[in-house]
């Protein structure tokens, strides 16, 4: 009986299998696959599993050369960093003495005093003017010379009082009015350059004065700058320029503080004039020419409005 059952099961076996078979090629012809020995889809597995350890191996070197090399970067700044933190405090600690602040050439020189009550800056509009005597051919196309300086009424130490004969003569001649009582001529302080077209061009400033005119109902300060002029300027102007020497101002002024020792002008509109040779009055002599018209503001003011 035993052996019976072995015969029965070996036939059934075999049909089994062969089924099997007969599905499986059934299926591949079906679904478009192929049915790949067992050697192969294990080589092939086992190729996966390495080239996705290979790649995992290679993204965590990368990660750790990137984070290794930021380290390093972070480091390197963080030290350059306190080295010009130190050299800074060191330089500032140097001597006691306070950093070093550079100066726009337009702007007035330091002063011991540190008070900017007395500081006003002018602006300038230069160009003919009705009645003026100026040569008739000097800006007779209308165009204007616009520019600001920077100065100072504040006193000065005795040491730098000195002034040229030139300065202190020409302003005594301004005052046409013989029952007026004029003060001393003091020097004026003023920046190294007055500012043209925005900064990018200048005239040289080489010294300047001031007095206080005292009528018996009113009072006028009167003030002289000595400049370059803008003939030999390299900038273009056309018509109208500026000429070397003098410039002549001259405002309402109000009193003088009690307390902090400020000045008060008017912010009215004044004359510019020039002292130059003409036949105007019916013989040859100097003469006082309009050059064009000013304003006066204060320092700190206008500062605040035109941002230099």
């Amino acid at each position: 009986m035993a052996s019976q059952a072995v015969l029965m099961n070996g036939p059934v076996a075999l049909l089994f299998a062969v089924i099997l078979l007969l599905l499986s090629s059934a299926a591949a012809g079906v679904y478009g696959f192929q049915l790949l020995p067992v050697s192969t889809v294990v080589s092939r597995h086992h190729t996966s599993q390495h080239t996705r350890g290979r790649a995992h191996f290679n993204s965590a070197n990368n990660n750790d050369e990137a984070t290794t090399e930021a380290e390093r970067l972070l480091s390197k700044a963080k030290a350059i960093r306190e080295e010009l933190g130190s050299h800074n405090t060191n330089n500032q600690q140097l001597e006691g003495k306070s950093p070093i602040q550079i100066r726009s050439e337009f702007c007035l020189p330091a002063t011991s005093s540190g008070s900017n009550n007395n500081d006003y800056r002018l602006y300038l509009d230069v160009g003919r003017e009705p009645g003026t005597w100026m040569d008739p051919r000097w800006g007779a196309s209308g165009r204007r010379i616009e520019c600001t300086i920077d100065v100072s009424f504040s006193s000065v130490d005795e040491e730098e009082q000195s002034l040229s004969e030139e300065i202190t003569s020409g302003l005594i001649k301004t005052v046409t009015t013989k029952s007026s009582k004029l003060s001393q001529v003091l020097k004026l302080q003023h920046a190294p350059f007055a500012r043209l077209r925005s900064g990018f061009d200048k005239m040289k400033i080489s010294e300047g004065g001031y007095c206080i005119e005292s009528a018996s109902k009113s009072s006028t300060m009167r003030f002289c700058l000595s400049v370059n002029g803008t003939e030999g300027s390299t900038a273009s102007y056309g018509d109208v320029s500026i000429p070397q020497g003098n410039l002549y101002f001259a405002l309402p002024y109000f009193g003088t503080s009690q307390s902090d020792g400020s000045i008060s002008i008017s912010k009215k509109e004044g004359t510019i004039c020039v002292k130059q040779f003409g036949w105007n009055t019916g013989w040859r002599r100097e003469e006082s020419r309009i050059l064009g018209v000013f304003r006066a503001a204060p320092l700190v003011e206008a500062r605040r409005r035109d941002k230099f």
